[in-house]
């Protein structure tokens, strides 16, 4: 029987809080953009940000920050031109690598956007402000951030393992970039078969491709690879904007966190509940589809979804049993 303790409850929250924060972000700078008061509101809203994570500890400001880091940074000028892409992947990389190497590059990543936002580049309308805009308040974060990493604040908040093939952390963010690479590849593979006539065949073999990239690694990179693919996934209808579509995502988000730091049995849990959520009717962007790698065909959704359930399954049940032996023998 699962037992959810007061540690259980303050970690839930602050995911929830993060999650939340972050998206709330998003909605006030799109909102600034569309009522064209964006300039006006750049050092506010980087004042704001920082005010947001200021109070969190350590460890859990340091994943507040790359998870802010990866989506606000990497999604204002997605679909603008190709070069986005290029961005898309150096944000990631700075992110993963700020929880699982130096703070650092989470510091360095704010500071270096500002010469990305200077790049021209055609924009609608409601953006023309954006780059000054995104400038004045990538300068404020970049500064917190140098300031809080300069006086040790986050030194002991960078995630370790106990692998030995992740004890370094060149290891650790190459295991990072490999398991980035998967995801891209995932995402490529569903945007390339969802619209075709074989999408539902081929989203089983999709999944099982999956799990074979993820097989050789050690059980901690595993792990971590499917408390964020999980929580990917749950976001994968919720950049609709629909109220009930973002509270499924923050379901899938704490089952998510809970098979990490309680018991792996709800990955499983999350995905099988998450395919049948594929068949309730909707309207789908093809173009978000695209970037975001879900099926356009519910039933492939709902294959591809309950394949990796299985795995989870069984992946969760080898987990409990090494647990379980360990503890037998200590």
């Amino acid at each position: 029987m699962l037992k959810i303790g007061k540690s259980d409850l303050t970690t839930i929250f602050y995911v929830l809080y993060i999650a939340v924060a972050t998206l709330g972000v998003s909605y006030a700078i799109g909102f600034a953009t569309t009522y064209d008061v964006l300039l006006l509101a750049a050092l506010p809203l980087g004042v704001v940000i920082v005010a947001v994570f200021f109070w969190l500890p350590p460890r859990v400001q340091l994943v507040g920050w790359a998870v802010a880091t990866g989506w606000l940074l990497s999604s204002v000028y997605l679909g603008s031109s190709d070069y986005e892409l290029v961005a898309l992947v150096v944000v990631m990389l700075a992110a993963i690598a700020g929880v699982v190497w130096s703070p650092w590059f989470l510091a360095a990543i704010w500071f270096l956007h500002p010469v990305w936002d200077l790049i021209p580049r055609e924009l609608p309308d409601p953006m023309h402000d954006l780059p000054l805009a995104c400038l004045i308040y990538d300068l404020v974060i970049a500064l917190y951030l140098a300031w809080r990493t300069r006086k040790g604040f986050f030194d002991d908040a960078v995630a370790k393992s106990s692998a030995r093939m992740l004890g370094s952390g060149w290891a650790r963010t190459l295991v990072a970039i490999y398991l980035v690479i998967v995801v891209v590849v995932e995402i490529l593979a569903v945007g390339t078969l969802t619209m075709t006539d074989a999408a539902v065949w081929a989203s089983a073999l999709v999944g099982v491709g999956l799990i074979a990239l993820l097989f050789w690694l050690p059980k901690d990179a595993q792990r971590v690879y499917w408390v964020a693919f999980t929580a990917w996934m749950g976001m994968n209808f919720a950049h609709s904007g629909d109220l009930l579509e973002i509270a499924v995502f923050l379901a899938v988000v704490v089952l998510a966190v809970l098979g990490f730091t309680k018991n792996p049995y709800l990955w499983s849990v999350a995905w099988a509940l998450h395919a049948v959520w594929y068949l309730v009717p909707r309207e789908h962007n093809m173009q978000m589809a695209m970037l975001m790698g879900h099926w356009m065909q519910p039933v492939a959704g709902l294959i591809f979804e309950l394949v990796i359930a299985a795995w989870l399954f069984f992946f969760a049940r080898r987990i409990n049993s090494e647990k379980a032996l360990a503890a037998q023998q200590s």
